[in-house]
């Protein structure tokens, strides 16, 4: 296969690289959060036959797609594809898949960190420790067991974190419109109304990808009817939550923000209540591993001419 693979945003994991090199792909990859200008250039550049997408500061759009002249594939390396524009891709016939499912649990194990991590005081018993205070009396840990967990969004990571905290003791209810029936089973209670979730739970964990319906889901007015000290745990798309509205409000964790990378004068960095991270619940080795092999198998496969089945394309 004499093909071009540029892969936008950062480099696979040498196990999805290595398949693509194999199969006689040249494969160029980019720095993270390149602009839209520096990827027209680069499309135009190498004329890539398709792209995997990583980690881009700019929506990739038609422009981009077209400046290669070729392009005939394009795979996000992972499941959210709103850096995409599917709607530009599907008009000009190119096809986007997705990795569904390669780095769930990763994202499952990162929110369930970040719900102990939070609960349990953590980020501020080591902030008074390095700072010289000993004093147990400031600690404010609570126990899993018993509380209240509400997951917004059950497919594979939500239920998959669901079984996780089940294990632990927690109470779990999930909302989630489009989840059928069938997947709400081992004591997880479907909740047909998220205002009812939020104003019920200790800790909500998201899990819904960003949708037109789902942007600023999490907003001012949502915010207000959460319990006081109620955890926030966002391991979706920073978008799904209004952060000026989350400024004075929650105790909250993080992993996903409005703006990648987000700015040093962010606020939330400058809150005693806030543990974040940089989008990296889907990253572990072991996901990323998974993910780069997967967009490398449905490149190769769009490149043969194969139809990829239904679950791995984006719409």
């Amino acid at each position: 296969m004499e093909k071009t693979v540029v892969i936008l945003g950062g480099e696979l994991a040498p196990e999805g690289r290595a398949l693509l090199e194999e199969a006689g792909a040249s494969v160029i990859a980019t720095p993270p959060y390149i602009d839209r200008q520096a990827v027209v250039e680069i499309m135009k550049a190498y004329t890539p036959d398709a792209v995997i997408v990583r980690l881009l500061a700019d929506l990739l759009g038609s422009e981009e797609m077209q400046a290669s002249g070729k392009l005939r594939h394009i795979a996000k390396h992972g499941v959210g594809t709103n850096d995409i524009d599917v709607k530009a891709a599907t008009a000009l016939g190119i096809p986007v898949s997705m990795t569904p499912g390669s780095n769930g649990h990763s994202v499952a194990e990162h929110a369930l960190a970040l719900i102990m991590a939070l609960v349990k005081d953590l980020p501020r018993q080591d902030g008074l420790i390095r700072d010289g205070i000993w004093d147990k009396n400031q600690y404010r840990g609570r126990e899993l067991r018993g509380q209240r967990l509400g997951l917004v969004g059950f497919g594979f990571i939500g239920q998959t974190l669901a079984r996780m905290a089940g294990a632990i003791g927690l109470i779990v209810s999930a909302f989630d419109p489009h989840a059928p029936d069938c997947a709400f089973h081992d004591g997880v209670c479907r909740e047909t109304d998220l205002d009812t979730l939020l104003a019920n739970s200790d800790i909500v964990s998201l899990h819904c990808p960003l949708t037109s319906e789902t942007q600023n889901l999490i907003d001012a007015r949502r915010i207000r009817l959460t319990k006081q000290g109620a955890f926030l745990i966002n391991t979706a798309r920073g978008e799904v939550v209004d952060e000026n509205a989350l400024i004075a409000a929650l105790e909250e964790g993080m992993d996903s923000f409005a703006v990648e990378p987000p700015g040093i004068d962010n606020p939330l960095f400058q809150l005693s209540n806030t543990l974040v991270t940089p989008h990296v619940a889907g990253v572990t080795l072991d996901a990323k591993r998974a993910v780069s092999i997967m967009a490398a198998e449905n490149v190769l496969a769009a490149l043969d001419g194969r139809t990829l089945g239904p679950s791995f394309l984006a719409r």
